[in-house]
């Protein structure tokens, strides 16, 4: 296990984005780690779910159990079926869909 530390650290360390957090301590580190996996149930949810799977391009990121949904669907049904399979998925919080519709004129 203390090797998987040591391998992880450097990996978090390049990886700056939104919600970037210092993994100077094991709760940072352990935070951190649940997130990457919130993030990967969704994830798989959504390439398994028969509506969302064609759209492989939806991006997920997950900061402290929110998860924030992108990229671009052709039909508002999708984008909103994304946002219900994500909310179903153990340990999220709340959900941000920033996945676009070209061409919709309804937003959400």
């Amino acid at each position: 296990m203390r090797h998987l530390v040591f391998l992880i650290l450097p990996l978090l360390a390049a990886c700056k984005g939104p919600g970037y957090r210092n993994p100077g301590d094991s709760e940072d580190l352990r935070l951190a780690i649940e997130d990457e996996n919130i993030a990967s149930r969704v994830r798989i949810a959504l390439g398994q779910d028969p509506e969302t799977a064609p759209y492989g391009s939806i991006r997920v990121q997950c900061v402290e159990g929110k998860v924030e949904l992108a990229g671009v669907v052709d039909r508002g049904a999708v984008k909103r079926r994304a946002e219900e399979v994500t909310l179903q998925c153990a340990g999220v919080r709340r959900v941000r869909n920033r996945i676009n519709v070209p061409g919709a004129s309804d937003p959400r």
